[in-house]
């Protein structure tokens, strides 16, 4: 099972849409990816409510940042696109670049912003959850360094047999760890994750 999926990171800057490689399809999707309105985080918040799922958009805090989220797409396949603010700036003006994610797997349970590492930089994790009775749950993640987004790789989040593990997982964020809980027969089982740097990449391992 793949828990951290791998996606593409696209960032788009405020002349994006000039870029020649992209096509038309894809640039159309872009353009009305917009800054979602209260409306829209109104909704989100009732869809959490009712266990639906996010499908729209969000906005959370996190120090100096302000991340803006906005679903796309819909069935089992989806697209995330994150843009980041500081707050100490000019808050009047749209954020220059945001990141998608694409093809992101299941329906997206809920959102976190962290700093796992504690090393000031903020980190945007969201979770998702498959279709089905197994419910296999998946997280996506990046850090965010001066506004610009680094991949989060998955580590032990990814490995490919966990004991005892039969889907109906789900993920938070408490503290400074991700966390991890599942059924293991009349038990819960419970696996913390850390965030460390190593080889010039970020990556999540278990916590011992």
């Amino acid at each position: 099972m793949k828990a951290l999926q791998l996606f593409g990171i696209v960032i788009i800057s405020a002349i994006a849409c000039n870029d020649p490689v992209k096509s038309p399809d894809r640039m159309a999707d872009e353009k009305q990816q917009g800054t979602p309105s209260s409306e829209d985080i109104a909704m989100q918040a009732q869809q959490f409510k009712t266990a639906e799922g996010l499908r729209n958009s969000g906005v959370m805090i996190k120090g100096n940042y302000k991340f803006v989220v906005k679903v796309n797409g819909d069935g089992s396949v989806r697209s995330l696109m994150i843009s980041s603010q500081d707050l100490r700036g000019d808050t009047t003006k749209p954020a220059q670049d945001s990141t998608v994610i694409y093809d992101v797997k299941g329906k997206v349970t809920n959102m976190d912003v962290s700093d796992l590492d504690g090393d000031g930089n903020p980190e945007v994790f969201a979770f998702t959850k498959s279709d089905g009775t197994d419910a296999e749950g998946s997280v996506y993640g990046l850090t965010f360094i001066q506004h610009k987004a680094v991949r989060i790789f998955s580590g032990d989040v990814d490995k490919d047999s966990i004991p005892g593990y039969s889907g109906r997982d789900t993920f938070y964020v408490q503290q400074r760890y991700l966390v991890r809980k599942f059924p293991d027969g009349k038990q819960l089982k419970t696996i913390r994750y850390a965030l460390k740097k190593e080889n010039q990449r970020y990556i999540l391992k278990e916590a011992k």
